[in-house]
């Protein structure tokens, strides 16, 4: 029976359209009069659901059974999301069902997307900040008979997000609105785009003819039983697959004591990682590492070899153990390889994340071990000369003789410069006159044309000694340029970037030039302290220049001193470069602060001129609602009945909560402001606190919709404020919702933060707006003329003392979400926690 074909279409990110364009297909594929079903089918948007609505579906819970399909026996079967498990609470995925029915004779029409493929999870994870739950392997994907990219860009998927085409509001929890964050649907697309390239390529390369004599490329990896075995695979696959009709080879040692694999647990995931990789596996005995690669090299012709990078210095190899080095002092697995096997190009693949730092300017001299070598050999060569050619005879002659000694001068100034090259010549033309010039043994010269050829060889000496040094000198200036170059360049970097650009740019100068210690000095405060220490890194930094071993001014009354070692002249000049920095950004501090200083003046003019506004309005209304109710009860005029005095009593007691609600805004903003407001720092269950939210709000809060994420962990706050900020917040989305649609809360959990999101389907706010209702006394718009205008500001204050943030989202189909992120408590600081409160966690869950 002839296996059935397959067409897959790759989406760049989840949400693109993969799944309807693969409705859309199989809708022409039925016009047409092909026999067409559906195997499983997702989550789908309104505009996917007609189409999917005239066609038959298999999967009325939702799984995929390959067995009906194949009973059934169409000419072609749906399958959405490939990588998903075929059933709920099984292991098998749905592209090995795939292949079931493929096998079978039946088409396959399916979808994923550049997420799912293996060989990029690490890179994925990187992007994302999580790595993939379930991925398809390479080989599945290289055997697809038609692979078709679906691409968007960002801002439209974006957009397909925030109008509701994409997900409900309350599936948009923590891990999902991180998929759609535009740098990483950016990335996601331009790895898609680079991934689909590398496979064409590949393809087109399979299948055109090789051309004679085309050297077919075979590559050779080593994996170990470590974790990092599948990134180096991973790392591999991608190598091999820039090139035209590679092939990859997975070579796994055990020691000489295995017997099999049976005796290695990691050796069946190893060979199952190879074979989804697409790669052939081998498993070889030896003790010898780096020999048995180069025995499975040399077997299968390959031409290159990728090992691993060292996890820890000094390693020692053990069975069945790759490390980059085999022991203290010894050589690497990619040394012996290039040593036994130097036809083999070697790639290093590194498995940890090393942070690169410049490197320490070389000293313009040579080092002191050169010119000690050199001299040593300024002393041997001539010697060793004389007595080889005095054993030698005539044969040479005086020419000969000279340019000998000629050459021992060149290997001296080669090695230690132009002292040894000097010494080299006057010690070889000393030993030239007295064994080979005429009268010998004596330093008198017979001969005037042999006194011509000694002065011209000491010339000559001397001046292709001086030749060599100033060379070798050049080379090292050159070398110390470059270096200084690269130090300048960081420096630009490493100035322009982060927060806290003064200790970057000491750390700069610590790591550039070896120091232990480097601070930035200024005038002391008082006339009993000369110098203060305004920025340092580094133990024990210098308190002022007397005390460092290096310094140089840095500007009006500034100093940068280091502590080490005493820098050269040359180290100098790049060191005035950090200082000149250093001083450029002293002086944009002091601008920065004369700016802030000046905004918060501003600020806080406006701030008054609000309070004033408010304070006239908003606590005037109130107050005169209370003092009304309270006048019509002490009125003798007015005979009011049992029902109208408790009525007026319920206003009077609804006015002075409002009053009290107000001037507690206010005093916990001006607590805020002054940084004078406690708060506590312990685990809080956010799904705890939903409920006493909802109890507070009343019976309005009644149809609200709680979502909570299973195991959620415990955020670490202020159970008290939190409930607050939640009572705000749901209030503000109650009073927005539109009547029918109550707003809806989802609590989840991503990398290392704890969210809250409330869901409404209100107006919304204009992107343009959001940062205007953080303000205090802002309202834009609302005509509700309860409050001051302090909910959101205060929110936001109070969040973000408890180390958290609020940020206003869209809501897909409409409205406004509020996303409330706070961090993840510590599981040391949750052992900490009273036993009830445990308790409660663990009956929640």
């Amino acid at each position: 029976m002839p296996r059935g074909r397959s067409r897959v279409y790759l989406g760049m990110a989840r949400g693109v359209g993969a799944t309807h364009a693969m409705l859309e297909e199989a809708v022409r594929r039925r016009a047409r009069g092909t026999d067409v079903v559906v195997g499983v089918l997702g989550a789908i948007g309104p505009a996917s659901a007609p189409l999917a609505a005239r066609l038959e579906r298999l999967d009325p819970d939702g799984s995929l059974d390959p067995d009906a399909v194949i009973r059934r026996r169409p000419r072609l079967v749906l399958i959405d999301e490939l990588a998903d498990p075929s059933r709920r609470g099984e292991p098998t995925q749905r592209w090995e069902d795939a292949e079931r029915i493929m096998a079978a004779g039946i088409e396959v029409l399916a979808t994923t997307d550049i997420e799912a493929v293996a060989s990029l999870s690490d890179t994925i994870e990187s992007i994302t900040g999580r790595a993939p739950a379930w991925t398809i392997p390479d080989r599945f994907l290289g055997e697809v008979d038609q692979l078709e990219l679906v691409d968007m860009a960002p801002e439209a998927l974006r957009r397909r997000l925030a109008h509701g085409g994409l997900l409900r509001p309350e599936e948009l929890d923590a891990g999902r609105s991180a998929q759609f964050r535009p740098q990483v649907l950016a990335g996601l697309r331009e790895l898609a785009l680079t991934w689909m390239a590398d496979l064409v390529g590949r393809q087109r390369a399979q299948e055109s003819e090789p051309s004679p004599g085309e050297v077919r490329e075979r590559i050779v990896v080593a994996v170990a039983d470590g974790a990092h075995s599948e990134h180096l695979l991973q790392r591999a696959v991608r190598l091999a697959a820039r090139m035209p009709r590679a092939e990859l080879h997975t070579v796994h040692v055990l020691g000489t004591g295995s017997d099999g694999v049976g005796e290695r647990p990691e050796a069946g995931r190893l060979r199952q990682q190879a074979i989804d990789a697409g790669t052939v596996f081998h498993q070889v005995i030896g003790d010898q590492v780096a020999a048995a690669v180069i025995d499975v090299a040399r077997a299968e012709h390959a031409t290159q070899v990728i090992v691993g990078a060292p996890r820890g210095p000094g390693r020692r190899a053990g069975v069945g153990f790759l490390p980059f080095r085999m022991a203290w002092g010894g050589p690497s697995i990619a040394e012996q390889i290039m040593r036994q096997a130097p036809d083999l190009d070697v790639h290093v693949v590194s498995t940890v994340r090393v942070q690169t730092r410049a490197r320490r300017p070389r000293p313009e001299r040579l080092p002191r071990w050169r010119t000690l070598l050199g001299l040593l050999l300024s002393a041997v060569l001539p010697a060793g000369l004389t007595g080889l050619l005095t054993w030698a005879g005539d044969g040479v002659g005086l020419a000969g003789d000279a340019l000998l000694f000629l050459l021992a001068v060149v290997i001296a100034a080669l090695i230690g410069g132009l002292l040894p090259a000097v010494l080299s010549a006057v010690i070889g033309s000393t030993l030239l006159n007295y064994f080979f010039i005429p009268p010998l043994h004596t330093f008198v010269i017979g001969e005037p044309h042999n006194v011509i050829t000694l002065v011209i060889y000491v010339l000559v000496a001397v001046l292709v000694g001086a030749v060599v040094h100033r060379a070798a000198s050049s080379a090292e200036q050159a070398a110390r340029a470059r270096t200084e170059s690269h130090t300048l360049a960081a420096l630009a970097v490493a100035t322009l970037h982060g927060d806290d650009a003064l200790s970057t740019l000491l750390e700069q100068v610590r790591s550039s030039f070896g120091m232990t210690s480097v601070a930035l000095l200024g005038p002391g405060a008082t006339a009993e302290e000369a110098w203060r220490v305004l920025g340092s890194v580094g133990p024990n930094p210098p308190q002022a220049p007397k005390d460092s071993d290096s310094y140089v001014p840095a500007g009006e009354g500034l100093v940068l001193a280091l502590n080490g070692r005493t820098l050269a002249a040359g180290d100098l000049t790049v060191l005035r470069a950090f200082a000149a920095q250093a001083q450029g950004l002293m002086e944009r501090d002091r601008l920065t602060r004369s700016a802030a200083s000046a905004a918060r003046l501003e600020a806080t003019q406006r701030l008054r001129d609000a309070l004033l506004v408010a304070v006239g309005h908003d606590l005037r209304t109130p107050l005169a609602s209370a003092r009304a109710a309270i006048a019509s009860l002490r009125s003798r005029e007015l005979a009011l009945s049992e029902a109208e005095k408790a009525e007026l009593l319920e206003s009077a007691d609804i006015s002075t909560q409002r009053l009290a609600k107000l001037l507690a805004d206010l005093l916990d903003l001006s607590r805020l402001r002054a940084g004078s407001l406690q708060v506590a720092r312990e685990p809080v269950w956010l799904d705890d606190l939903i409920a006493p939210a909802l109890d507070e709000l009343g019976r309005v809060a009644d149809g609200v919709r709680v979502i909570v994420a299973p195991a959620l962990p415990p955020a670490l706050g202020d159970a008290v404020l939190v409930t607050r900020v939640l009572v705000n917040l749901l209030g503000n989305a109650l009073r927005h919702s539109p009547d029918g649609q109550p707003p809806t809360v989802t609590l989840s959990s991503i990398a290392g933060r704890v969210e809250a999101r409330i869901i409404d389907r209100g107006p919304g706010i204009p992107a343009e707006d959001r940062l205007a209702v953080f303000v205090p006394f802002q309202r834009l718009g609302d005509s509700d003329e309860r409050g001051l205008g302090l909910g959101l500001a205060l929110c936001r204050g109070l969040i973000e003392a408890m180390e958290g943030t609020v940020q206003p989202e869209d809501t897909p189909g409409g409205g406004l979400t509020m996303v409330v992120s706070l961090p993840l408590a510590d599981e040391a600081v949750v052992g900490e926690v009273a036993p009830g409160q445990r308790e409660r966690e663990d009956a929640g869950a």
